[in-house]
């Protein structure tokens, strides 16, 4: 499947799709678990310092991209939707999952070549989704929830000196 995008720069990009929704899932889920995963550490690291491991709720009752990550990875354990905790009350979902091919904004120089001798440079697989609400109304792109979320558990490690 090929994709072609013109983004908020004037610039086009052309992404060429492949392989499996599932496998791509299971990337997707993987970051989430991941920092779905630093509560509990970050958790664990301030009772360690004597602090107060609930300061770590309080601030993802402020961020709501945190609230997203905690609800897309309690699903994935616990399905959809959740009975019980939910921290965004959106019952958040992945939509238009896809994975390709994609010019890199960091070339490395690096040439692909296929067995009939075409070749590419500087290309990257890119893994795009949308986070939607139960009434399929867009929250954000795959990619602004990551970095949104990483954004705000870095504001909370700085903000208490975790992990000196």
């Amino acid at each position: 499947h090929t994709e072609h995008n013109k983004g908020d720069d004037g610039k086009f990009q052309v992404t060429i799709s492949f392989g499996k929704e599932t496998e791509t899932m299971n990337q997707i889920q993987g970051i989430i678990s991941n920092l779905a995963n630093l509560k509990d550490i970050l958790k664990d690291n301030m009772e360690k310092q004597g602090k107060d491991k609930k300061l770590i709720e309080d601030e993802i009752d402020k961020s709501f991209a945190l609230q997203l990550i905690l609800d897309l990875c309690n699903q994935e354990k616990h399905g959809y939707p959740l009975t019980k905790h939910r921290h965004s009350e959106k019952d958040p979902l992945i939509k238009n999952v896809r994975s390709g091919l994609s010019p890199s904004n960091k070339p490395d120089g690096i040439r692909y070549s296929a067995s009939n001798g075409a070749a590419v440079l500087n290309m990257m697989i890119v893994i795009n989704a949308d986070i939607v609400d139960c009434n399929q109304r867009h929250l954000f792109t795959l990619d602004e929830l990551i970095n949104l979320a990483i954004n705000d558990w870095e504001k909370i490690i700085k903000k208490f000196q975790i992990l000196k």
